[in-house]
């Protein structure tokens, strides 16, 4: 009993832990190596007269693409609200049309650009919409229920920045297309990005509690074990991983009360993240370290 208690699912826990560990590595880590990524929150630059897009950093072209530094190669995260390369080539294939008359370019290309520019606009309010829905469907309660109401709360700032937006473009001309255009590619990376961050970092640590709920229990479960065994034969080996593992879960319980501070204080989402990380990273630790005590006590009990 003492050993199938300590033992069970150890393994199938930590791979969970590893999962969420590397499936959220932020991309800008330790870097060494050149990767193309797409910024997830770059809004098309129709306001030049080439579509080109300025990425989160450095320069990038209708693709909204930018250049980051990363240890491995990362997949490009396509912008759902993001026009089509096709369609930005239309627009352009209209500026350098020499069939068209003056007016007729003008007329073209406006109605280009609104058509284009509204379909971002209301791609990008549905996505904080939708991000909205999925923090309200959540079940939660206590400090999680109040960091997610103060979220959901502050979503509808960018959802009614969006319909402004959306209003503008009645009675707007090229350059007040284009002004549009540049308020909403500003907006969307320095104010929506962000929150839209911490959002997923909430839902990222709020989803982990579980896993910390799993490792008290472990907890307390190595703990009367190594107490009934200390009883009866004591062994310093046998002390020592216990109080290995209650070191590198107390820094788990520590780095997960600081990602909850971050969040609740809408401190920068790298912030939180790299918390949440921390914590994950102590909590395999902390598996590890019921591994060599389980090791243990399998020499101590009788074969």
């Amino acid at each position: 009993m003492i050993r199938t208690g300590i033992t069970k699912k150890l393994p199938f826990v930590i791979a969970i832990i590893a999962a969420v560990l590397f499936a959220y590595a932020p991309a800008h880590a330790d870097s060494t190596s050149t990767a193309t990524t797409t910024d997830p929150h770059a809004a098309p630059d129709i306001a030049s007269s080439t579509g080109g897009t300025s990425g989160a950093s450095g320069t990038s072209g209708a693709s909204g693409t930018s250049t980051a530094t990363s240890t491995v190669s990362t997949p490009a995260v396509i912008d759902p609200c993001a026009p089509k390369p096709s369609d930005l080539k239309k627009l352009v294939d209209v500026e350098n049309d020499p069939t068209l008359s003056y007016n007729d370019e003008l007329q073209q290309e406006l109605a280009m650009r609104k058509q284009l520019l509204g379909q971002t606009i209301s791609c990008a309010q549905s996505e904080a919409s939708d991000l909205q829905k999925s923090l309200n469907a959540l079940s939660l309660s206590g400090d999680a229920a109040t960091i997610a109401n103060t979220l959901s709360s502050k979503l509808n700032d960018p959802i009614n920045f969006y319909s402004i937006e959306l209003g503008k473009l009645d009675n707007v001309g090229i350059a007040g297309s284009k002004a549009v255009a540049g308020e909403v590619l500003s907006y969307r990376k320095g104010t929506y990005g962000p929150l839209a961050a911490i959002v997923n970092n909430f839902m990222i640590w709020e989803r982990n509690q579980g896993l910390f709920s799993t490792a008290q229990t472990r907890m307390d479960q190595t703990s009367r074990a190594v107490a009934f065994l200390e009883n009866a034969t004591p062994n310093s080996d046998l002390q020592n991983a216990l109080s290995a593992a209650r070191a590198s879960f107390q820094n788990a319980l520590d780095a997960n009360q600081g990602a909850k501070q971050a969040l609740m204080q809408l401190q920068s989402p790298d912030q939180s993240l790299s918390l949440i990380q921390k914590s994950l990273s102590s909590l395999s630790d902390t598996y590890q370290q019921f591994f060599s005590v389980s090791s243990i006590i399998q020499t101590l009990l009788p074969q």
